[in-house]
């Protein structure tokens, strides 16, 4: 099982999520603590799950990302990536690596 914490930045908020795989293409996703933001994505992202090849089409094919569109108030929000390493670790299409944006001004 893979898990991901991830400290979203200016808005103060943690967002904690598993997946575990069902095969060698689809894992299930379990978001726990999160803002109420992406506990509106919760809902959808939890209901069946997620086809890893398909969310590597892309962007605008992600079903992670067409949740965000709807359910998330700012774009740079850094929940959907790391939702989508997330799965692509479960499926051993990723290395467990952390990604920092350090920030500056």
């Amino acid at each position: 099982m893979a898990k991901i914490v991830v400290t979203a930045g200016a808005c103060g908020e943690t967002v904690e999520a598993t997946a575990e795989a069902v095969d060698d293409r689809y894992a299930k996703v379990k978001i726990g603590k999160c803002c109420e933001y992406v506990e509106r994505m919760k809902q959808e992202l939890e209901a069946e799950p997620l086809d890893g090849y398909k969310l590597m089409k892309g962007i605008a094919a992600s079903q992670i990302y067409k949740s965000a569109g709807v359910c998330l108030p700012h774009v740079t929000c850094p929940v959907p990536a790391a939702l989508h390493k997330l799965v692509e670790l479960e499926l051993g299409l990723a290395v467990a690596a952390d990604v920092t944006i350090k920030i500056e001004k």
